[in-house]
Formats: structure tokens, C-alpha cells, sequence
């Protein structure tokens, strides 16, 4: 709220109290109901200000430290005095003390007083909770464009490495290769930079990526590839999500000892849900390899970092190691 709105706001205040302890005043005591309003409104007008300044002081200066404790204890503290208030008052109908109202006067102060500050104090604790929230919001952000950022130079490393091994022993296959791979970089470096894509991105990105693969693997590779279509514009997903899990069945099949890369990736669509299920074969000595590359794992322990980020406690990850096979499912909410 700014200095103009404060002051006017104020000022409505005031003469909102004064009109109406004017008229209460007129009512009872039409002979002195003008002082009797001036100084009801100024006292109250006196503590509501003094209360919101010192709370707001003290939570600024961090001397509040439990400020929900403070909240009940100016909330009883309101409720006490003003039955003390109502007491007294009734008190002075048969007899007027100065005493009596000198008390009455005080607490009408200290009303106003714990009143401004209970409000000021329940602002101030919204106001801290959704400055935290955005921290934490602008600091999930920050994380999410940096694993987003990683996974590009995390893909084109890996397959760097492969196309490196193809060029010794078969290189009139890179050219074709080389091609596929333009594609999928425009799509991971241009396109892949919301935190969320139409589906149908990624589905195109996974087909593409597969046909780079099958270009790669040849005859090696023994591909089940099942994806609904009835996959609307509104659903959205991550991107580059899924294909880690693609990319890892890939790398998973070809350090397999038989001849065939055996894999089988099915994208379903159940009312609001994606379900997303991969397997490939595997041998039964990477199954129990207990010291992988330090560089292993990146691209899961990416996209776990992003689901907890994007679907804390609205997803499942569900990952199956058995000898022969390496199996994922991953259910989300279409966004």
C-alpha cells in the first residue's frame, strides 16, 4: 500500500469512528457528546496506530519469535479487556469514578492497541510466507533451468562417444547419423526450453531419437514401440523427460553379450494420467556391477531431481532390475 492510500485511509478511519461515536454519543449524552467523541476517537485511533507500529517493529527486527504465540496471546488479551470494559461501564451507570474511567480510558487504548497489533502481526506472517514461497519458487526454477541446461551436453556426450565407435569400424553409416543427430539437438536446444511441451513434441522427439538408434544398431535391435494417439494439444509434460529413460535402455541393451538389443517402450494415456513403460534386455553381470563410471546415472538422477521439482507427491517412479531385464514406469498428470 503506498504513503498516499496509507493516509487516506487513515483519515476515512478517523472520521468513520468519530461519525459513529458522534451519534452513539447524541443518543446518551446529547449535551457533551462532542468532546466525548473526539477523545473516544482520538484514544482509539492513538492505540490502533501505536499497536501497528510496535508490532511491526519488533517482527521487522526479529524480536517476535514465536509470532503465533503472540496471536493468542493479543487475542485473549482483547477478549479479556474488553469484558473488563463492559464491566466497568456498566459500573459507571450507577456511579462515575474517576478511577473507573480513567481504567476504562486505558483499555479502550490497549484495545485498539492489541487489536492493530494482532492484525499487524497476521499480516506481516502472510506477507513472510509468501516472500519465503517465492524464494523457494525462484529457487526450484533456477534448479530446473540448470538440469534442463545439463541434459543436452549430457546427451550429445554420450552419443559423441558412439558415433566415435561407429567411425572406426563402420563410417559410411555416420553421414546418416550425422543428420538424425541435427534434428534431435534443434529440438533439445531450441525448442525444449518451457518447463513444459505439448506431449506430441516428445513423442516426436523419441521417435526420432529411436529412428537415430535403429540407424545405429541395425538388424542388433529388436524395437516394440506402442504410443496412444489420443494425446491432446493440452497435455503437457516436461521435456526431454522420457527420453532419458530411452536413451538409458539403449545404453543398458548394447552392453548385453547376446546378439539382439531387445527393447519395448509403451506411452498410455489413462483418464488424466500418462503412463510411460520401458524395458530392455540386460545380462545378468551389469545387473549386479557395483562400481559404474562416475558419469552413470546423471540422467536418472536428473529427471528425479525435476519430478520432485515439477510433481512433488503427484507422480510415480517405479524402476525393476531383474538378471535378464531393466524395466521403468513412470506415471504423471498431463499439466
Amino acid at each position: 500500500m503506498g504513503k498516499q492510500l496509507k493516509t487516506i485511509f487513515w483519515i476515512v478511519l478517523t472520521l468513520s469512528l468519530f461519525g459513529f461515536f458522534r451519534w452513539l454519543f447524541l443518543l446518551a449524552i446529547p449535551e457533551i457528546a462532542l468532546e466525548f467523541s473526539l477523545g473516544t476517537t482520538f484514544i482509539l485511533v492513538s492505540g490502533l496506530a501505536v499497536g501497528r507500529a510496535v508490532v511491526k517493529m519488533l517482527f521487522r527486527s526479529h524480536a517476535i519469535s514465536h509470532p503465533a504465540s503472540v496471536n493468542v496471546f493479543l487475542g485473549v488479551f482483547i477478549f479479556s479487556s474488553l469484558l473488563l470494559i463492559a464491566f466497568l461501564l456498566n459500573a459507571m451507570v450507577e456511579k462515575t469514578t474517576l478511577f473507573s474511567f480513567a481504567v476504562t480510558i486505558l483499555f479502550l487504548f490497549l484495545v485498539a492497541a492489541a487489536s492493530a497489533g494482532l492484525f499487524t502481526n497476521m499480516r506481516e506472517q502472510y506477507k513472510a510466507k509468501v516472500t519465503s514461497a517465492q524464494a523457494a519458487m525462484a529457487q526450484s526454477r533456477s534448479e530446473l533451468q540448470l538440469l534442463q541446461s545439463q541434459l543436452s551436453p549430457h546427451f550429445l556426450f554420450n552419443t559423441l562417444n558412439n558415433l566415435y565407435g561407429l567411425s572406426l569400424s563402420e563410417a559410411e553409416r555416420i553421414p546418416p547419423l550425422l543428420l538424425k543427430l541435427s534434428a534431435l539437438l534443434r529440438y533439445s536446444v531450441y525448442d525444449a526450453k518451457e518447463a513444459f511441451v505439448p506431449i506430441q513434441y516428445e513423442v516426436d522427439y523419441l521417435k526420432n531419437y529411436v529412428e537415430f538408434e535403429q540407424l545405429r544398431l541395425g538388424d542388433r535391435l529388436q524395437l516394440k514401440m506402442e504410443i496412444d494417439a489420443q494425446f491432446g494439444p493440452d497435455c503437457k509434460i516436461p521435456p526431454l523427460l522420457l527420453v532419458v529413460f530411452v536413451e538409458n535402455a539403449f545404453k543398458h541393451s548394447r552392453n548385453t553379450k547376446g546378439d539382439q538389443v531387445v527393447i519395448d517402450i509403451q506411452l498410455r494415456k489413462r483418464d488424466h494420467y500418462i503412463v510411460f513403460l520401458i524395458s530392455n534386455s540386460t545380462s545378468a553381470e551389469e545387473a549386479h556391477e557395483r562400481h559404474p563410471d562416475k558419469h552413470s546415472g546423471f540422467g536418472l538422477e536428473s529427471v528425479r531431481k525435476r519430478l520432485g521439482l515439477l510433481y512433488a507427491g503427484k507422480h510415480t517412479l517405479d524402476i525393476r532390475r531383474t538378471a535378464n531385464s531393466y524395466e521403468v514406469e513412470l506415471t504423471l498428470n498431463c499439466q
